[in-house]
């Protein structure tokens, strides 16, 4: 009897102790108010909403999120990709008609005798081409603009979020040195990317496009350089960014975690009973806390992911049709339209560069932020 008493006493408290777990993530969820997050789903295509982690009770407490397969990911990205080509069927034919017309204008033009006759139908070409070109890149460079400037919004509603959680996990020290430096440094790194790099790489693209219309305003040196500068200046960024981030990563949580457990060791030590009560109610809040902190970090991380996929996915299709006209015109034009399609497919891949860097900053901050919460759990 003792033995069957003590068994249900056991099962009854095991299933009693759950309930306070349960009630402090709730408290917790309605006062962190997690529909300005949800927001930024809408501007997510269907098939992307779907990959996003779910943020409600019951899966967090069951730890049994839908899980997708890596096929499922593999074919929205294909499915993403090929849309984005058929959309771009019509720089396809631009591109593919000008060149056409180009050669048939060279053809013709020889056969007449005159150099000028040929210079000038070349002249016409390419400067159609190039503003075809300009207006590609002026499409890719907006849609770049808008999703850094999406994941910076985001990015602002989801540190103050982090920082609150992280210091309910106990790193006060790390929220208080990450907070306001991550909030300067993700609107410094979109500045520096809408107002300096973009802009650079239309100037290296017109300069290294005037070197192929003219051989008396050859600035191919020029055009090089600049896009030499925004690939230096884009590597720096971000070896500056991670390495601060990794450095004050590493300490801040060892000094909370520390701090922690003197407090929780005095607590019990100097208020004997009381102390021991406030401390095992601390780590249930502590234990919701993290949980939290560990869905929304991983919500984040998806969510700038997702952000970033179809932007991506578009400027790689445009890429992907300049690649195919310039196989498809190399041998029917003249050298300098080739050229001019691999300056213009350069450029792109400078955008795509930018672009990716500023969302693998977004996701190393994140991060770093998640790790450093559950190290100090840990140090505690």
């Amino acid at each position: 009897m003792l033995l069957w008493t003590s068994v249900c006493r056991a099962q009854g408290e095991g299933v009693w102790n759950t309930q306070p777990f349960q009630d402090s993530i709730q408290a917790q969820l309605e006062a962190l108010d997690l529909g300005q997050l949800l927001e930024f789903t809408e501007v997510l295509e269907e098939g992307y909403q779907e990959l996003l982690p779910s943020l409600n009770l019951k899966d967090l407490v069951s730890g049994t999120p839908d899980a997708h397969s890596a096929a499922d990911l593999l074919t929205l990205l294909a499915r993403s990709f090929f849309g984005e080509l058929y959309v771009s069927l019509s720089l396809l034919r631009q591109l593919v008609v000008i060149g056409i017309l180009a050669a048939v204008l060279q053809r013709l033009s020889v056969s007449f005798g005159s150099r000028m006759v040929v210079d000038l139908a070349f002249a016409v070409c390419f400067l159609v081409l190039a503003l075809v070109g300009l207006q590609s890149f002026k499409i890719a460079a907006g849609v770049a603009q808008d999703s850094v400037q999406t994941m910076v919004d985001f990015m602002h509603s989801l540190l103050p979020m982090l920082s609150t959680l992280l210091v309910a996990v106990g790193g006060i020290t790390s929220a208080a040195v990450f907070h306001p430096l991550l909030w300067a440094l993700v609107g410094s790194i979109a500045s520096l990317v809408q107002r300096l790099l973009l802009p650079l790489i239309l100037l290296s693209t017109a300069f290294s496009l005037v070197s192929q219309f003219s051989s008396e305003l050859a600035f191919p040196k020029l055009g090089g350089l600049l896009r030499q500068v925004v690939i230096t200046i884009l590597g720096v960024t971000f070896i500056v960014f991670s390495g601060f981030m990794v450095v004050r990563g590493a300490i801040a949580p060892i000094a909370d975690g520390i701090s922690l457990r003197t407090a929780k060791y005095l607590t019990r030590t100097i208020i004997p009973i009381a102390g021991g009560m406030f401390a095992d109610t601390l780590e249930v809040v502590v234990g919701g806390s993290l949980l939290i902190k560990n869905a929304v970090g991983i919500f984040g991380l998806v969510m700038i992911l997702c952000l970033v996929a179809a932007p991506l996915i578009k400027v790689v299709a445009m890429v992907f049709i300049y690649k195919l006209v310039g196989a498809v015109l190399e041998p029917l034009c003249d050298k300098r339209m080739v050229q001019s399609l691999e300056i213009m497919e350069s450029s792109l891949i400078l955008v795509i560069i930018a672009l990716a860097t500023v969302a693998l900053m977004f996701f190393l901050a994140i991060t770093i932020l998640v790790g450093i919460g559950n190290l100090a759990v840990f140090m505690r």
